[in-house]
């Protein structure tokens, strides 16, 4: 790029201010397929509620389960790109940030679907809320039984060497 160190580090004016933030944005977009999905599936989702009768307090959460898949995976990409840019060959504890990274975006990602569930289920289908519970409760569950049962060994043996590795 032909920026001078400055321009790289911030902006001078409220104007430069929104335009680096609407290019990263812009740019998060075109290198990532999942945050084009997440973008998707969000104006999908905001585009069915126009035309249901969905009160204020549910837009409200329909909104922030939007908005915080969108978000999350706009930290995963940020995450991703200053590993790329500071650690260029492989390292495991670069491996586990960046899949920490995309946890988070995958269990921001259950929350919305959960909300989705309790909120849109109602008015589309008349689900009641309990399909919203049950599944909260087996997302909740799954994560620390498939931990134990099929990765504690594998990730256990990951930290090790990591702690062997690098005190």
């Amino acid at each position: 790029m032909n920026e001078s160190p400055k321009e790289q580090l911030g902006s001078s004016n409220l104007k430069e201010s929104f335009t680096h933030a609407i290019d990263g944005i812009i740019f998060s977009i075109i290198q990532e397929r999942n945050l084009r999905i997440h973008f998707g599936i969000g104006f999908a989702v905001l585009l069915l509620s126009l035309f249901l009768p969905i009160d204020k307090n549910d837009y409200i959460w329909l909104f922030f389960a939007v908005f915080f898949v969108i978000l999350s995976e706009l930290i995963n990409t940020l995450i991703e790109n200053l590993l790329d840019l500071f650690i260029l060959d492989f390292h495991p504890v670069v491996k586990i940030i960046k899949d920490i990274s995309s946890g988070i975006v995958l269990w921001s990602s259950l929350f919305s679907v959960i909300v989705g569930i309790a909120i849109l289920g109602e008015y589309l289908f008349s689900w009641n809320i309990y399909y919203a519970k049950f599944l909260a409760v087996i997302v909740l569950a799954f994560f620390p039984v498939i931990s134990f049962v099929f990765g504690f060994k594998r990730w256990k043996k990951i930290l090790e060497n990591h702690k062997r590795n690098y005190k």
